[in-house]
C-alpha cells in the first residue's frame, strides 16, 4: 500500500527523509505530538487512548527485536502500528517527549514496519530531550576537514543569489553511536522564506558537493531555538557586506 501522511507528523517525516535539511522540523514535531506505544499503566485495562501517568505509576511496555537488540517500537498513527500488528492489541498515546524522557537509555524505531521511519539510538534521543544550552562551550575547527570546501562553495553560491540571506554559522555536531559519525549544522540568518531557499540549498548541494551530509537550522538572535546558541557561538563563514564580498572564512 501507497504511504498516506496521516498527521503533520508524517508530513514532518516524509519531507526529513527526501530532503534530510528539514530534518529539526520533523524532530520538533516528534517531541511535540501524541505517539502510540504498545502497552499499558499499570492497573488500568483500557486499549488505547490517551492518559496521564500519575506519580509512582508504571508503563507495561511491549518491545521489539531487531538483530539480537531489544528496540522500542513507537508509532505515528493508528495505520502506521496497524502495519506493525496484525491482531488486537492493547497501546497506548501519550505526547513525544514524554514518552522518549519515560523511556531513556532505550533504542527507538518508529514505525518499524512502514515505508517511512526513524531508527533513534539512547544518545540521539538525549541530544533531543536535552538540547546544548547556548552558553555551553563548543569545539570548533577551522581546518578543511571541517569546513568542506566544495559545500562552503555551493552555500555561498546560493547566498548570494538570496540578498535576504544575512549571516551563515556552520559547527559540527555528532550523530550516530555515541557522536560516531559527525556532520556540519548549518545556521542561517534570512528575512526570507526558509522553505525556498532550502530547496535552492539542496539543489546546489546535489550538483557541487554530493556525498557531504549536513543539516540546515533557521537562526533568530532575538530566540535562539534547538541549537541556534551553538551555532551563534560560532564566527560566521558567511555575512552580507554591502560594499566586500559575502563569503568570509577564517
Amino acid at each position: 500500500m501507497p504511504f498516506i501522511s496521516e498527521n503533520k507528523l508524517e508530513e514532518a517525516l516524509v519531507r526529513a527523509v527526501k530532503s534530510p535539511a528539514t530534518a529539526p522540523d520533523f524532530y520538533r514535531l516528534l517531541l511535540e505530538s501524541e505517539l502510540l506505544v504498545l502497552g499499558t499503566v499499570e492497573g488500568q485495562d483500557e486499549s488505547g487512548g490517551s492518559f496521564s501517568l500519575e506519580p509512582g505509576g508504571q508503563l507495561q511496555l511491549v518491545t521489539g527485536e531487531n538483530n539480537g537488540q531489544k528496540f522500542l517500537p513507537v508509532f505515528s498513527s493508528l495505520a502506521r502500528m496497524q502495519e506493525y500488528v496484525k491482531e488486537e492489541a492493547k497501546y497506548l498515546s501519550i505526547n513525544g517527549r514524554a514518552l522518549l524522557d519515560l523511556t531513556r537509555g532505550a533504542p527507538v524505531i518508529l514505525n518499524p514496519s512502514s515505508e517511512y521511519g526513524r531508527e533513534l539510538t539512547p544518545e540521539q534521543i538525549a541530544q533531543l530531550l536535552d538540547p546544548m544550552p547556548a552558553s555551553a562551550p563548543v569545539a570548533l575547527s577551522t581546518s578543511d576537514a571541517f569546513y568542506p570546501m566544495p559545500l562552503i562553495n555551493a552555500l555561498t553560491g546560493v547566498f548570494e543569489r538570496h540578498p535576504e540571506v544575512e549571516t551563515a554559522w556552520m559547527i559540527r555536531i555528532g550523530i550516530g553511536e555515541a557522536g560516531s559519525q559527525v556532520q556540519p549544522l548549518v545556521g542561517i540568518e534570512t528575512t526570507g522564506d526558509m522553505s525556498a531557499l532550502i530547496a535552492d540549498i539542496e539543489r546546489a548541494a546535489g550538483e557541487a558537493a554530493a556525498g557531504i551530509a549536513f543539516d540546515v537550522q533557521r537562526v533568530d538572535r532575538s530566540r535562539p531555538t534547538g541549537m541556534a546558541g551553538a551555532l551563534l557561538q560560532a564566527q560566521p563563514f558567511y555575512q552580507r557586506a554591502a560594499a566586500l564580498p559575502g563569503r568570509l572564512l577564517n
